[in-house]
């Protein structure tokens, strides 16, 4: 039993040990072959590395050689972008400089300063490399301009057209002038051939007979051909970048006054010389009168009543009155005023005052000599004598028709001072304060 049982138990463990060492075997085939797998696998892993690194490696490469193609070709773009930004700044500021020499602040004031900020502007983009910016505010600041310098051109051409026109009327005043001073020399038949005295004493005589007004005109073409002077001694275009050469509208501000003088010596040419010879008649009216009065009817001439009209305060210190006094007679001490009434004084044998005014009246252009007579009778008016004296007075001048109211009587002087024509109004005042005065 022992002998079976160690027998079955050797059998048992023989067999035990043949299952264990074909189980070892079979699992060592196992592993092996897990392990030849796993070598397969690492060997094909391994392999799929390398490639993967030689592909990576290549793609590496290529992407290095993109990037430095791309710097390059971005280089090569800054470059090509800072050429043309550089010469769109160089453009740009040589359009500046063109305008610059232009008249630029007299007619747009304060806008190139605007773009020689932007210009500078640009030109700091461009230092920081930034290209396109400085190019687009080299274009837009070039734009700007041109258009600037076309408004400016147009500016020039109108004030040119205007200067043109002021000067052309300047010069036909001046000429206007002249023949004013020609035309006075053969009115008075005296010429003054070249005598500068002379010729002044003319200019005195004309502005004396237009009330200063001729003075006035003249002074206003010396004062404007300054301005013509100015622009032909330095030049239009350096002219107009002169701080008093004149606006567009103070040319045409000249042009109209220039307008204006020409017009009123035009009414004055003919006006002053109708004054001259109003006066010149009242001188001989009077002699007229004074010789009548005094040989056929023998009235006493009262010479020191007798005289023009004194000159008024204001008159006494123009220069008009005081150049003519000075010029004519050279005694300032004389007070008449020639352009003014004649007032001549007689005494009858009653002691009565015969008071002729000769008056220049002056309406639309015209001046003509009126007399107004005015006896202070002591007593009641006598009527008939009036008449006569009125009569006397008509046949002195020669007066053909009685009744054209070139001589007029006036026996109420306050029908005088309350007249609306101030040369009559003014008479009634000074026939009023004589008889005040001699009473």
């Amino acid at each position: 039993m022992r002998r079976a049982i160690r027998d079955h138990d050797s059998d048992t463990q023989a067999e035990y040990e043949r299952l264990l060492r074909q189980y070892q075997n079979s699992i060592s085939a196992d592993v092996q072959v897990e392990l030849g797998k796993m070598d397969a696998d690492y060997n094909r892993l391994l392999s799929d590395v390398k490639r993967n690194e030689a592909l990576l490696l290549q793609k590496n490469q290529e992407l290095e050689q993109a990037i430095a193609a791309i710097r390059s070709d971005v280089s090569r773009r800054n470059e090509g972008s800072s050429q043309e930004a550089k010469a769109y700044l160089q453009s740009a500021t040589g359009t500046f400089h063109v305008i610059e020499a232009k008249p630029h602040e007299k007619f747009m004031p304060k806008r190139l300063q605007i773009f020689f900020n932007a210009i500078k502007d640009g030109q700091q983009l461009y230092k920081t490399g930034l290209f396109e910016a400085a190019m687009a505010v080299a274009i837009s600041a070039k734009s700007g301009l041109e258009r600037l310098g076309y408004s400016i051109d147009d500016k020039v051409e109108e004030w040119d057209r205007q200067f043109d026109l002021f000067s052309l009327k300047l010069n036909y005043l001046q000429s206007k002038i002249q023949q004013e001073l020609l035309d006075w020399e053969q009115y008075t038949g005296n010429p003054s051939n070249g005598n500068a005295e002379v010729r002044t004493r003319h200019l005195i005589s004309i502005n004396y007979w237009c009330r200063g007004e001729f003075a006035n005109i003249v002074q206003t073409v010396k004062k404007y051909q300054k301005y013509v002077t100015a622009c032909s001694q330095l030049g239009k275009d350096v002219y107009l970048k002169q701080a008093d050469s004149p606006s567009d509208d103070d040319i045409k501000k000249y042009i109209a006054e220039i307008e204006k003088s020409e017009q009123r010596l035009s009414e004055l040419s003919e006006l002053y010389k109708k004054r001259y010879a109003a006066s010149c008649e009242r001188s001989e009216w009077g002699e007229r009168i004074i010789d009548f009065l005094t040989t056929e009817i023998n009235l006493v001439w009262l010479e020191s009543l007798t005289g023009f009209k004194e000159a008024t305060s204001e008159a006494l210190t123009s220069k008009d009155y005081l150049d003519y006094i000075k010029s004519q007679y050279n005694d300032l001490a004389i007070k008449e005023d020639m352009r003014e009434w004649l007032k001549i004084v007689f005494e009858n044998s009653s002691e009565n005052q015969i008071y002729v005014y000769i008056l220049p009246l002056e309406a639309h252009g015209n001046v003509i000599n009126h007399i107004i007579l005015h006896i202070d009778y002591h007593g009641p008016e006598q009527e008939m004598y009036s008449r006569d004296i009125y009569q006397h007075i008509c046949e002195a001048i020669q007066l053909t028709d009685e009744n054209d109211g070139i001589v007029n009587y006036a026996s109420d002087i306050n029908e005088l001072k309350v007249s609306e024509n101030k040369v009559y109004s003014e008479t009634g005042k000074d026939l009023e304060r004589m008889k005040r005065q001699n009473r």
